[in-house]
This record gives C-alpha cells, structure tokens and sequence, in this order.
C-alpha cells in the first residue's frame, strides 16, 4: 500500500519537473556574452553510440542542444578552441565513442576544422575535466565556455571549478520552465522521467562532493 501512495505521489505530483526547475535555475547564458573567449568545452551526452553503430547513422538523444550551441558558438568565436568531451560510459567499449561520432557528425554536415579538439577517453563528469585539461592546457587568465544542458550545469561547474579551470557556465538546452507548479498536466511518465533525471544530478553531486571532486 506505501509503494502505491509513493508511486502515485511522485507520478501525479510534478516533484521531479519542480526539482529540474531548481537545477536549471542555478545558471542562466551571460548576458551579454563576453566579446572574445578562448576556449568552449562542450560535455558529452547528446549522442547515443550503440545506436549510431547498430544502424550506421549518428543517433542523437534529446540534449542536441549541447551539439546546436556548439556550432552556433563556433560562429560567435571564430577563434576559440572548441573541446568535445565524451567517451564510453559502459565497461564495454565495443559500443564506440562519443566524441568519434561528433567528429564524424561535423565531417557530414561540412562543419569540421582544425579547432575542433576531441577528447574519447571520459566516461564521467570528473573525467571530462580531467582529461580535457590534459588536452588544451587552460592558462590563469583564459575564458573558457562550459556547455551542458541546464540541469547538468551546477554539477559540471562544481567540478571545473574543483579542478582549478575557472569556467564561464552556458547552458544548453531545458527540460522545464522557470516557474515551480503545484499542479501540471497528468504526465506520470513525464513525472518519472524528470524525477529520474534530477535525482542522478542531486545525488551526483552529493557522491562527488563527498569524494572531494567537486
């Protein structure tokens, strides 16, 4: 009977959007956008690669945000160094890598170039900023853009900053509006999912911060 009311509670309820909303408010895009960076790190995320190998075409989940800013930020900067981090999150490797098929997805749509850097060893947050430091090497006095969906920033920037990379947060990408809502539309799966989705992120940091990576 508990697991019912639970169930029922945290389905009918909007818990899990209401906490997306207290995620995705942590960071907003500066306003205005500084005048010259030096470097944008993208996370990975947004790009299925079993999918993308099982049917021979790059598969893309519902963070494509991260990969559409990538490129329009690409324009606004023409002389950044832009960083894709992403590499397999599974033991099994046989699946690829995520930063291959970005790099593969630019070559297709004609978007690729020599700044475009492309990290395949992560499989983690923590692992995005440390082997991505190890790539490029950020100086004191550098301005770099951090992309990731906005409900992974507070996280992401917790862990940059950790690691000594003082980082200018952009988020890329909503699952929910500015507003906490006491009621909402009958979305149980909807619900769930988003509940899912900020429970990773809160215990995330919580297990990150006590391991002192972030």
């Amino acid at each position: 009977m508990g697991g019912v009311i639970v169930f029922l509670f945290c389905g009918l309820l909007p818990i899990g959007p209401n906490l997306v909303v207290f995620l995705e408010k942590q960071s907003s895009v500066p306003e205005p956008l500084p005048q010259k960076v030096d470097g944008i790190i993208v996370l990975g995320g947004a790009i299925e690669p079993f999918l993308s190998k099982t049917y021979g075409q790059i598969s893309i989940n519902d963070s494509a945000e991260r990969l559409t800013e990538m490129v329009r930020l690409s324009h606004t900067y023409p002389h950044a160094r832009i960083v894709y981090t992403g590499g397999q999150g599974h033991v099994d490797q046989s699946e690829g890598y995520e930063a291959d098929n970005v790099k593969i997805l630019l070559q297709n749509m004609g978007v690729l170039n020599t700044r475009y850097i492309f990290e395949n060893r992560s499989r983690n947050t923590y692992e995005n900023m440390v082997f991505s430091k190890e790539l490029v090497h950020p100086q004191a006095g550098e301005k770099w853009l951090l992309v990731t969906s906005a409900f992974h920033m507070p996280r992401s920037r917790m862990v940059f900053e950790k690691g000594g990379w003082d980082v200018i947060p952009y988020p890329a990408g909503y699952l929910e509006g500015k507003k906490i809502l006491l009621f909402r539309d009958l979305d149980v799966v909807g619900n769930f999912y988003k509940l899912q989705v900020a429970m990773k992120e809160i215990v995330g940091i919580i297990a990150y911060s006590l391991t002192g990576k972030a």
